[in-house]
Order: structure tokens, then C-alpha cells, then sequence
């Protein structure tokens, strides 16, 4: 299994290893160079390994991202995870908070915390240990913010406000300027932070955050998700694909849309779009969204966007699946590398008849499926509101290419 998985232990907890350790004659010498003082270090577990299921992201765009989540379970015959077991390397540290960290060939696919450790045993003695993990948004998702003001800003500089707030290193981020001004609104006690970043970044952007598979705090906006930086085919041309799910329905379908925005405490105005050919086609399907914007002009922006987004079905790749192990080393680095709302292009022949059918996607959702004789990377996508780009054949196409937000 190519596939690393580690777990951090406090190795000195049970006194194994070179560390310090209190009324021991030798390595509890003050000052000295080879016994030093111990703490949680990350372990390589995966010769316990039996399987590893990773997802992060949001199963569909109109949704909010969530914490992304890992569990691996693990061979434990000799009770090498069992916290009651005093002869255990990891005796006195196994338990929940502990980080974990799973990589390929060098590149990380999640970093997380451990939510929880679950235990099976049966009567053929065979016995698992299941690590149940968590990602940083379910921390930012405990905390509160404080009453009070803000500061009219860009929504980038409002969401590093906010996560400096509720204590999240500035090292761990990874964040946009933003393209939306927000008011500057007033702060209730005890709204919950992790919802007050969903607001500003998903819905008032719109754009995303999560937390990366390198544990970042990522903040990307709506240029970013409208831009075509990864540059990576699947399908005919690409990489090769293994399953592809195709959407086409009126689930996402809203053709009268109204966006509120602020002013301080209360809702400033709506600004509202309407398509009536959608409308008599598909009935009147509103959609209403409240934002912390600061002007009608943009939440007007805002309405006429998600309208030439959501106005008609659109036969969309809802997912598609890639086994990692039948990719060359090239094509599972490039795999490896992509992360929550990159573009990437998908192309298609239904059962090789007819015309191929080109589609630029966002990734909405990674999930790894990984035992120790496969390794399946599954992409829930969305539809890439790419914006209109001048002179460029694919993107400047009048009265087919939808103008940016």
C-alpha cells in the first residue's frame, strides 16, 4: 500500500523511546542532550492499515461545506491500539484529538484531528481498531464570535478577521482577497462562527471555504472558482476515467431569485432577477438569498449571476471516479494534486456514439476509497461558472459564454 498513514503519539507517555523522563536516574538528568522532553510525534501506522476512506467537501454546490472526515481502520490482534493495554508502544495516548495524517508518494490527501477510536473484537480473535477523524472546521464550528461591529471589507480580509477571532494560526491559512464588499454589519452574541464564514464566503461571494488537505484554512473567491488554473483533462484526451455519473433535472433549477443586503442590524433592500421564459416553461421556482453585502448594486449583481447559473437544467458530469492504480505515476501526481474548487475539463462519448461532450467542472467533493489492492479517487463536480474572457475561443463566446461576477 503506497498509501502512508500517521497517527501522533506521545511516545514518552508509556516510556518507549529516547525522552525524558521524571525520577529516572538516566534519562531524567536536567539539561541533557539525549533524553529530551517528549510530546506527540507522528507515528507511520500503516503496516496496521486494512482500509482508508477520506471525504471533504460538499456534496453539491448549493450546499455549505462541512468538515471533511477520514476513518481508517486497523489490524489490532496484538492490541496495539487498545488504550487499556499497559504493554502497548502507545499506551497512555490513545485518544481522541490526536492528529492524523494520510499521504501518497509524498502528497497529502487529509489532515485531520481523531474524533473518535471504536473497537471490534470477535471470537475468532481477530479485532479491529477504527480512527474516526475530523478536519479543522469542525473546531472553528465549536466556537462563538463576539458581539460587536465590523469593519466594512473585502470578504478575504473578513474571513481572516473572523479566524483570527476564534484563534486559528495565521501560518495555517490560505486565503483570497475576495471580490465582494461587505457592510459593516452588527455582530449578534454567540453566532456561531463557522455558520458567519459559510455566510460570507459561500453565499455573500460566493465563493469557499474548507479546510485543505494539508489542514489550511482555505479561502478561495469567486475569481478563483471561475478561472481554469489547473489546466487537467479527464476522459478522451486525459486522464482516463473509470465511472462518470451524469445530473440532467431541475434539482438545482431557480428562475426568480431575490438577494437581500445589509446595513448594519437590519436588511437594507432586495435586489431581485426573474426569467420569464424559464418561469412559463418550469413554473416560478425562487430562490432567495440573504447576504452581507453592502450595496444594491451588488447584490442586483449577485441576483442576475445566479440566475444565468440556475435559470435552466443544465446536463451537467455530477461525478466522476478514477482508480488511482491503473494511472501512471505522472497522471496520479496530477490526481493527487488537485484540491476543493479547482476547474477541471471533462470530456465524453456516451457509449462511443455520437459527438463528444465537453463540460468544464468544478470539484465540489474528493473522496479516496483505499484498501491495500486498490485506491478509487472519487470527484463530485459541479458546473464551472467560468466568466467571459475576451479573445479567448473558449470563454469569449457571445451569447454563450455567462459574464463573471
Amino acid at each position: 500500500m503506497a498509501t502512508r498513514v500517521q497517527i501522533a503519539f506521545n511516545l514518552s507517555a508509556n516510556g518507549v523511546g529516547s525522552y525524558f523522563t521524571l525520577d529516572d536516574a538516566t534519562k531524567g538528568v536536567l539539561d541533557n542532550a539525549t533524553y529530551k522532553l517528549g510530546g506527540d510525534v507522528l507515528v507511520d501506522v500503516t503496516s496496521k492499515v486494512r482500509s482508508v476512506q477520506v471525504r471533504r467537501g460538499r456534496s453539491r454546490q448549493l450546499e455549505r461545506f462541512t468538515a471533511g472526515n477520514a476513518n481508517v481502520v486497523l489490524d489490532n490482534r496484538d492490541r496495539a491500539f487498545d488504550p487499556l493495554n499497559t504493554a502497548s508502544a502507545y499506551y497512555g495516548s490513545i485518544l481522541p484529538g490526536k492528529q492524523v495524517v494520510i499521504d501518497r508518494d509524498g502528497a497529502t490527501m487529509y489532515t485531520g484531528a481523531i474524533f473518535d477510536w471504536n473497537f471490534d473484537y470477535d471470537l475468532s480473535n481477530d479485532s479491529t481498531a477504527q480512527v474516526s477523524a475530523v478536519d479543522g472546521l469542525s473546531l472553528i464550528a465549536q466556537q462563538t464570535r463576539t458581539a460587536g461591529t465590523a469593519t466594512s471589507q473585502l470578504t478575504g480580509a473578513r474571513v481572516s478577521a473572523v479566524l483570527t477571532e476564534v484563534g486559528w494560526p495565521v501560518a495555517q491559512r490560505s486565503i483570497s482577497a475576495g471580490q465582494a464588499t461587505l457592510d459593516a454589519d452588527v455582530v449578534a452574541p454567540d453566532t456561531n462562527a463557522l455558520a458567519y464564514l459559510s455566510q460570507v464566503a459561500d453565499v455573500s461571494e460566493p465563493g469557499a471555504i474548507f479546510i485543505g488537505k494539508t489542514g489550511l484554512a482555505t479561502f478561495r473567491d469567486r475569481a478563483d472558482l471561475q478561472a481554469f488554473t489547473s489546466g487537467l483533462t479527464f476522459g478522451i484526451g486525459g486522464i482516463p476515467v473509470q465511472e462518470i455519473r451524469v445530473d440532467y433535472g431541475a434539482e438545482q433549477l431557480a428562475n426568480a431569485i431575490s438577494v437581500t443586503y445589509t446595513a448594519g442590524t437590519v436588511v437594507a433592500g432586495t435586489a431581485t432577477a426573474d426569467d420569464a421564459t424559464s418561469q412559463a416553461a418550469y413554473g416560478v421556482v425562487d430562490k432567495s438569498i440573504a447576504t452581507f453585502l453592502s450595496s444594491s448594486a451588488q447584490a442586483s449583481a449577485l441576483a442576475t449571476w445566479q440566475l444565468g447559473q440556475y435559470k435552466d437544467p443544465v446536463y451537467r458530469f455530477d461525478a466522476i471516479t478514477v482508480n488511482l492504480l491503473r494511472l501512471s505515476s505522472s497522471e496520479a501526481a496530477q490526481v493527487l494534486a488537485l484540491e476543493l474548487a479547482d476547474v477541471v475539463l471533462v470530456t465524453w462519448t456516451p457509449n462511443s456514439v455520437g459527438s463528444a461532450i465537453s463540460e468544464y467542472v468544478g470539484i465540489e467533493q474528493i473522496e479516496h476509497a483505499i484498501s491495500p489492492d486498490t485506491h478509487t479517487v472519487t470527484f463530485t463536480l459541479s458546473q464551472a461558472a467560468l466568466g467571459f474572457v475576451l479573445d479567448s475561443a473558449t470563454f469569449g463566446v457571445l451569447d454563450t459564454s455567462l459574464l463573471g461576477l
